[in-house]
């Protein structure tokens, strides 16, 4: 006799409804319990990797130096000299970080899986200073949503049981660090949303900081780089960055599940 793992996709499909209903009325939800662990050993979790965080656009090292010279600088008469030694101080919002990764999944069963939605957690330099920590849930869409944006739908990047990173495990994060998924070919991402049969599918992904937290966040690293420019030597800044994160599926018979990826280990040289 044939095995559940050995029938045809459409025939073990048919067989395991008509036994869910055989045992729900024969037997009840206890019995019904006792048997799912066949269906569902049938099912796998998708495998998710992920490449090295980048940052994609940013401020350069001057203009950073620029808008935070007046800032840093506690001698009154040298701040008075930021705007000749490095440019007028640039507008804030003209000082905006875009990074990103592309995320890789592979479907190891016969049917295709829906993906959810991602959570993205980013930590910005280590050590003492890892406070700098942002999470951003987004939310995939059908080929046929033509308003897909990526909010979130309610409940998402959350599971009521389980170690993996929830939404929630974020909650005292910097709220706006990572303040949106970046515009352009975003959308046209978004709608990879189901991995087809054996297959696997690659998402790239941009993310924006927040302006004000971002720039809240690199002040701390400012005075150094300013005072290599005011005394003319060469200045430089590399910010350790790590990213991680849970994608959330749907199995037919597992139901909501989360797949962790990372940590997303990366340097972001600003020049």
């Amino acid at each position: 006799m044939k095995t559940l793992r050995h029938m045809p996709p459409a025939q073990r499909a048919a067989t395991t409804l008509a036994y869910t209903v055989a045992v729900l009325i024969f037997g009840g939800c206890d019995q019904l319990l006792q048997h799912l662990p066949d269906a569902a050993g049938t099912e796998q979790p998708p495998a998710v990797t992920a490449t090295p965080i980048t940052l994609r656009h940013g401020p350069s090292l001057g203009d950073l130096g620029a808008y935070y010279c007046p800032l840093v600088v506690n001698d009154p008469f040298v701040r008075l000299g930021c705007a000749v030694a490095l440019g007028p101080q640039p507008r804030r919002n003209s000082l905006v970080f875009e990074f990103g990764f592309t995320m890789n999944i592979h479907n190891p069963n016969d049917f295709p899986v829906p993906a959810a939605d991602v959570l993205v957690a980013l930590t910005l330099f280590e050590g003492v200073d890892a406070e700098a920590v942002g999470a951003i849930c987004v939310s995939f869409c059908g080929q046929n949503d033509p308003t897909c944006t990526g909010a979130p739908r309610p409940g998402a990047c959350q599971l009521q049981a389980g170690d993996l990173l929830t939404i929630d495990d974020f909650v005292r994060a910097i709220p706006g660090l990572i303040q949106d998924i970046a515009s352009g070919r975003a959308a046209e991402e978004l709608r990879k949303s189901t991995i087809f049969a054996g297959g696997d599918v690659s998402i790239d992904l941009s993310f924006v900081l927040g302006v004000d937290q971002a720039l809240s966040v690199f002040q701390k690293t400012a005075y150094a780089y300013v005072d290599d420019y005011l005394a003319g030597r060469q200045a430089s800044l590399s910010v350790p960055v790590s990213a991680e994160g849970t994608v959330f599926f749907r199995l037919p018979v597992l139901g909501r599940i989360g797949v962790g990826y990372g940590p997303l280990q990366g340097v972001w040289n600003i020049l």
